[in-house]
């Protein structure tokens, strides 16, 4: 039998009635991706914006698959910092 950490594998020492599964700490950002293909940055000429920066990816993909999950950072008070807590929010 293996044990990590005093506990045997396959069981948990998480407190039951815990309010989050998961909480993500990390920079919150916005992607733009070109919406040209192929096309050379000078030529594009329309952007897509997406969630982005790794720990939010992570958050934003777990609560995507039932897991109560938060993220923990800080944003502008501007038009991309309202965006991506939007995003977040829509996501649960």
């Amino acid at each position: 039998m293996i044990k990590i950490t005093g506990a045997t594998m396959g069981q948990t020492r998480f407190a039951t009635g815990r309010q989050l599964d998961l909480i993500c700490l990390g920079r919150l950002g916005v992607d733009l991706y070109a919406q040209q293909v192929g096309a050379r940055l000078e030529d594009v000429s329309s952007f897509a914006k997406y969630l982005g920066g790794s720990s939010a990816n992570i958050a934003f993909g777990t609560a995507r698959l039932g897991l109560r999950s938060a993220m923990l950072s800080r944003v502008g008070d501007d038009h991309m910092g309202r965006f991506l807590l939007e995003s977040l929010a829509r996501e649960g």
